[in-house]
């Protein structure tokens, strides 16, 4: 009896705990994979402690899922924040309209982009975030725009809410992956990471909080593990890393960046080792330990994970 007791105080415990991180601001993020979902939660009281991992899914079970998922975890009426994967949106550059309010800007540059998608203006979503203004040639103000299709993101709001969650917030890769240059380089001095996935990834260049390059690379790490095609890889990898980074300088101005960082799965330091002699300013592989990680993180879960990091402090570049 004392036993049974006992074992039901501890439920309720739990079950209270959960209710004092969804009221203290428990965020959960997700990316939702073709192999699965990827998830990250600020498990702690004060949002600082995080939790990710992975569940291995198809699309046609991604429900289900996602629903054992929540259930599990006691996720229930919680607040969830999308990252979009890397073709289900697109970034471009373009000019930034005179005379209008920032709260404007997202609806009218949504019609700019009728001869750069391929999908009528009316069925897409966009949303706008700065270029930094010291990277400006001639004068002209510019503004990024992220767009994706409006109905990928409301199949998405519509799964959430069955499941039983809120989606809040729409992230995209590069966003979440600044967040996670800014806790290496709190200081701005600027740094470049190179993040693969299996078959593609991205170059990023950041200063601090702000991001000023971001281009896509047709090579992952599939490519670089694969004997027959390795040596091309690394060259075409070290191109675009030295593209980016001559753009960094030449074409915005700016001071070469501190250090570059190879993100991706497991083997990461032997890769970093191959491209490292591609590049002038080397290339490393990214220290977990410097966000209190003993290991790496599932690779597949890093997007969601980036994307709810804590603003820098004290981490040292």
């Amino acid at each position: 009896m004392i036993k049974q007791f006992c074992y039901r105080c501890l439920v309720a415990f739990k079950q209270l705990l959960q209710r004092l991180k969804r009221r203290n601001g428990q965020v959960i993020s997700f990316e939702l994979r073709p192999d699965g979902i990827a998830w990250c939660s600020n498990t702690g009281l004060n949002g600082q402690v995080l939790e990710a991992g992975f569940v291995e899914s198809r699309p046609a079970g991604r429900e289900e899922a996602l629903a054992s998922l929540v259930a599990e975890r006691g996720w229930k009426g919680g607040q969830a924040r999308l990252v979009l994967s890397q073709d289900q949106y697109k970034v471009f550059q373009l000019e930034r309209p005179d005379g209008l309010e920032d709260a404007e800007l997202a609806n009218a540059m949504r019609w700019k982009l009728k001869d750069l998608i391929d999908y009528s203006p009316s069925e897409a979503v966009c949303d706008v975030f700065s270029f930094p203004e010291d990277a400006i040639r001639g004068g002209q103000s510019m503004i990024n725009v992220a767009v994706s299709r409006k109905a990928l993101v409301m199949e998405a709001v519509d799964l959430m809410a069955r499941c039983g969650l809120q989606l809040a917030v729409v992230d995209i890769g590069e966003l979440a992956l600044r967040n996670l240059s800014e806790r290496v380089d709190p200081a701005g001095s600027g740094v470049a990471l190179l993040f693969l996935r299996e078959r593609h990834g991205k170059v990023l260049i950041c200063k601090g909080d702000t991001l000023y390059v971001a281009r896509r690379v047709d090579t992952g790490y599939a490519h670089l593990a694969d004997v027959a095609s390795q040596e091309p890889s690394v060259q075409a990898l070290g191109l675009e890393m030295q593209r980016s980074l001559d753009y960094f300088e030449s074409q915005l101005g700016q001071r070469p960046p501190r250090r570059a960082l190879l993100l991706t799965r497991d083997n990461s330091v032997a890769m970093a080792s191959m491209l490292s002699s591609q590049l002038a300013s080397g290339l490393t592989a990214l220290d977990w330990e410097l966000f209190g990680l003993n290991e790496p993180l599932d690779h597949r879960a890093v997007l969601a994970w980036s994307t709810l990091l804590p603003a820098p402090d004290g981490i040292a570049a």
